[in-house]
C-alpha cells in the first residue's frame, strides 16, 4: 500500500516558512518520498501500518495550510 500526501502551506511569514521546512523535514524523516514539490509518497506494508502512519501525520500537523492525504493499493493503480 502507498500513501500519497498532498499539501498547500502559506509561507509568507518566517514562522510559516520554519512550520512548512519543518513539516517537510518530518515527512522526510519519515520515509516519505518526494514526487513533486508538495507531494510525497511513502511505501507502508499493509492496513495497520498506514493508519498508524496517518495517526502520526496528524499529530505533526503544521497550524495552517491545506493538508491531504490519499492511500492507494495495486487495484487502484
Amino acid at each position: 500500500m502507498r500513501i500519497l500526501l498532498f499539501f498547500d502551506l502559506p509561507v509568507k511569514t518566517k514562522k510559516q516558512r520554519r512550520d512548512y521546512t519543518r513539516f517537510r523535514n518530518y515527512l522526510l524523516d519519515e520515509a516519505f518520498d518526494m514526487m513533486q514539490f508538495s507531494v510525497y509518497c511513502r511505501l507502508c506494508n499493509g492496513h495497520e501500518s498506514m493508519e498508524r502512519q496517518f495517526e502520526k501525520v496528524r499529530r505533526n500537523l503544521p497550524p495552517k495550510g491545506s493538508i491531504r492525504a490519499a492511500a492507494c493499493d495495486r487495484k487502484t493503480i
